[in-house]
């Protein structure tokens, strides 16, 4: 029963049954307090993660450098914290100002498991990139080609247009598998390593008597299990090995807006020194 539901049948029980001199009294309870801080952690809960995750939106774009990364990193952070929470849930966890900063921590604490991963993909080296795709093409070529002259001087051609855009998938898909295992292979122990040692240096917090250390305990060890699964296993890795960006698709020209704003502030400057 809410707050709100009390009030409005007290106030017009009050009015309807009261003697005339306390009809014009209103009930009040300390139990309000408590309805009213339950109401606003509820709804600052909300409110703060829908933020949190905005400005985590920005970070991850301004970090990586690329549009299409920073909205897969935050599809695994939305759905890493439910996970999370539905775990706090399972554990009896019940809200109140403690757990609300914790679950409101938890986008903080996710972005730098995400963003290594999705800075280790962006900066792939384009030689890798580069030698994969040849290996596709040539691979792909001798097994469509027909020798149309003898075989000193054998002609390859592609019989169809299909065949163009099949051999583009291809080379679309060996260069999202090379950046992700380039990725993995570069930041994947320091992040595995990360979440271990977070994970084990929390454990022993699970043991203290003390509600708020022992639930801090658990919500990092809850956070360094989850991103584990959730990057390595379901989300981040498996929607970049299938819609990753490739080139330089989606990606912010960091230089040419540099060089843009160079050359407005020297003409700027010199324009001054006409005057």
């Amino acid at each position: 029963m809410t707050t709100m539901t009390i009030k409005n049948f007290f106030d017009p029980y009050i009015k309807q049954n009261a003697p005339k001199h306390l009809q014009h009294v209103w009930f009040s309870s300390p139990g309000f307090a408590f309805h009213g801080v339950q109401r606003e952690l509820l709804v600052g809960s909300y409110s703060s993660l829908i933020a949190s995750l905005g400005i985590a939106l920005f970070v991850l774009f301004l970090t990586s450098g690329n549009l299409f990364i920073a909205v897969y990193a935050l599809i695994t952070i939305t759905f890493v914290i439910a996970v999370s929470v539905a775990i706090f849930a399972a554990l009896k966890w019940e809200l109140g100002i403690v757990e609300a900063i914790i679950v409101i921590m938890s986008v903080s604490l996710s972005v730098d498991f995400v963003v290594h991963f999705g800075v280790g993909y962006i900066h792939t080296d384009s030689a890798d990139i580069d030698h994969e795709r040849k290996k596709i093409k040539q691979h792909y070529l001798s097994s469509i080609s027909t020798p149309t002259e003898p075989p000193d001087n054998m002609e390859i051609r592609i019989p169809r247009k299909m065949s163009t855009y099949h051999l583009i998938y291809k080379q679309q898909q060996i260069e999202r598998e090379t950046r992700v295992t380039e990725s993995i292979s570069r930041v994947g122990s320091a992040v595995f390593m990360a979440a271990f040692t977070t994970f084990a240096a929390r454990f022993s917090m699970t043991l203290s008597s003390l509600t708020a250390f022992r639930q801090m305990g658990q919500f990092l060890m809850t956070i360094s299990i989850a991103y584990i699964m959730g990057i390595f296993n379901v989300f981040l890795f498996t929607i970049m090995c299938l819609i990753g960006p490739v080139g330089k698709c989606g990606s912010i020209p960091f230089t040419r807006i540099g060089e843009y704003f160079k050359r407005c502030l020297l003409f700027r400057c010199q324009y001054c020194k006409l005057k």
